[in-house]
């Protein structure tokens, strides 16, 4: 198996499917060709981006750790550390936390503008023109569950019209809204000081830290004194809730701009670790209580991975190709049922899917990126509303503000109506989330007051992070991610001169200074898709690189890591499941629901 660190040579049948398919795409995009050959397009596409896409922020391996220098501890051989250190044993410390943001671009194409060009359009004009909600757009093929799943010292001062209303931290005619600037990792070579690059204070794997935490002392603190590998919840009354602090903050891994919606998943994901903890000591009852609790945690990051790989990207993604592929990452291209039936056929991951193929890094160590934290900025998912309703009889209780379930507000629902967890998955389930797209981003996350005394627009700073951080304007994006650039302003927006115009106002009719979040917004979708196909490409690359480079899934993938219950646990349920086992009442609801994964 090559290093992470060598250039990955896509092998003889994958750059003829490349050279196959790249002067067919000039003419047919696709997502317009017949089933078949759009499957084998998405594979050539993920073949041409896993080897010119994947760039490493580090000057040498070295930084990533050796086997020599961060030896693995015999706890962590089998098991997943929680900071993230030991995944992958040749390089310790690949993808922990506190470990560097990787690239899918060329440093030198990252490098940080000067604050003039950070600043240039106005980013708060941008958001006041391009991204606030006029009227709420519905995304009418999702449901709010699914947008539930996704969810320093110097800084700018971004010049706010007069007539703008904001209230901000200047007065009169200098009026301006600070933004505080992502602090900088340290400077390790000149590459560094040029195109910066900035740590991820949580773990880049998908382990779901967001439950567990980041570090070993918090997984601790979050399992208290739960008994049998479980970690700690609070009963009150019939309703089990995460524990809460003394001001009323989650215990949780991750708690940052905390709503419903969170509290929702969290809750229940902390609920079926706790099922899966039930089930081993039941099935293996010599086993102590960490062995349960380090195995029923893979299990459930597991099942996390295939929910999101299965069931909530086809669900956002609705098209064809995109169904056949998703579903082979996981099971491959022989499908579930032959999967099931036989086993692994072949070693490869296009046959028999990902899990189990064996972990690859194709040319650069393991890491999230910056550019796939920008495409994943669906903040136009929130709605402005949520109505919530009794699971059972299906009568409505009461609307909410977004505004007013966020936050210390977040159980207001169940305290003030109450609901139980069963009647807001229910509810969640019959809402639409708002449609990702041009003017849809609500007025809540654009006039935000944090408990912390922060009044920010989100919309400002999601324009102001990519450009900070070197991330390319939209049509230099699309060059470095092989698509054709827009050639006009008409031509960007698929021929719609109403937006055209005010896009090319906005920025002064400069076409390369457009963002890549307003392009992506911008731009025609493919038929059944939620978001751009500019976002999809860095989504094709990253969706599967986060299963490939998983020991623990890629890898270790068998019965001696996870026990025969603990894959089949992950194997035979998804989120129907998950949700029954729990809240059973939803069963029937379920039942009759085409989305596999959401009521």
């Amino acid at each position: 198996m090559a290093s992470p660190n060598e250039p990955h040579t896509p092998s003889f049948p994958e750059r003829l499917l490349i050279a196959l398919f790249k002067p067919l795409n000039a003419l047919i995009p696709w997502h317009k060709l017949p089933t078949p050959l759009s499957v084998l397009n998405l594979a050539a596409l993920r073949y041409e981006l896993r080897s010119q896409n994947l760039y490493d922020t580090y000057p040498s391996p070295s930084y990533q750790g050796t086997p020599t220098t961060d030896p693995t501890p015999a706890e962590f051989q089998h098991t997943r550390n929680s900071d993230g250190l030991y995944n992958a044993i040749a390089q310790p410390k690949m993808g922990c936390a506190g470990m560097r943001f990787g690239r899918n671009v060329p440093r030198e194409q990252t490098l940080r503008p000067s604050d003039e060009d950070i600043l240039s359009p106005n980013p708060r004009i941008v958001s006041q023109e391009l991204l606030r909600r006029d009227e709420f757009k519905p995304a009418t093929i999702l449901n709010l569950l699914a947008a539930a799943w996704i969810h320093a010292t110097e800084g700018f001062d971004v010049p706010v019209p007069e007539e703008d209303g904001w209230v901000g931290s200047g007065q009169g005619k200098e009026k301006k809204m600070w933004v505080e600037a992502t602090l900088a990792d340290e400077p390790l070579d000149e590459t560094d000081r040029n195109a910066p690059a900035y740590k991820n204070l949580n773990t880049h794997w998908w382990d779901a830290s967001q439950i567990y935490g980041s570090s070993e002392a918090r997984t601790k603190e979050l399992r208290g004194n739960a008994k049998n590998g479980k970690l700690a919840v609070d009963k009150q009354g019939f309703v089990t809730f995460l524990p809460r602090d003394a001001n009323g903050i989650p215990e949780t891994g991750f708690m940052t701009n905390w709503w419903l919606g969170l509290e929702m998943l969290h809750t229940l994901f902390v609920l079926e670790h706790n099922a899966i903890c039930e089930e081993l000591v039941k099935s293996y009852p010599q086993w102590g209580s960490e062995q349960v609790f380090d195995t029923a945690r893979l299990v459930n990051c597991a099942l996390m991975a295939k929910i999101h790989t299965v069931e909530w990207t086809p669900a956002i993604l609705s098209h064809p190709a995109l169904q056949v592929g998703m579903s082979a990452n996981w099971w491959g291209l022989m499908g579930e049922k032959l999967y099931k039936l036989l086993g692994r056929v072949t070693k490869g991951e296009s046959i028999s899917g990902i899990p189990g193929s064996g972990a690859e890094q194709h040319g650069a160590p393991y890491s999230l990126t910056e550019e796939f934290v920008s495409v994943y900025r669906l903040h136009p998912l929130i709605p402005d509303d949520i109505a919530f309703f009794d699971a059972e009889s299906g009568a409505h209780k009461k609307t909410y503000g977004i505004k007013d379930v966020a936050f210390e507000n977040a159980r207001k629902p169940f305290n003030e109506q109450n609901l139980g967890f069963e009647d807001v998955l229910y509810s969640f389930g019959i809402n639409y989330p708002g449609a990702v797209t041009l003017n849809n981003t609500p007025d809540f996350l654009r006039d935000l007051h944090t408990p912390d005394g922060r009044h920010v627009d989100l919309g400002t700073i999601d324009i102001l992070r990519d450009r900070e951080r070197g991330v390319p304007r939209y049509n230099q994006f699309r060059r470095l991610f092989h698509m054709k650039p827009a050639s006009s302003f008409v031509d960007l927006t698929g021929g719609n001169k109403e937006v055209a115009d005010r896009l090319e106002k906005v920025y002064e009719g400069d076409l390369e200074k457009v963002d890549l979040l307003v392009g992506c917004l911008c731009e025609p979708l493919p038929k059944g898709f939620g978001f751009s196909d500019t976002a999809f490409r860095v989504f094709i690359l990253m969706a599967s690189r986060r299963l490939k480079s998983d020991r623990f899934i890629a890898t270790e993938w068998n019965e001696k890591t996870y026990s025969k219950v603990g894959m089949a646990w992950v194997q035979n349920s998804g989120m129907k499941d998950v949700l029954t086992r729990h809240f059973p009442v939803l069963g029937e609801t379920l039942k009759a629901s085409k989305n596999r994964e959401l009521p």
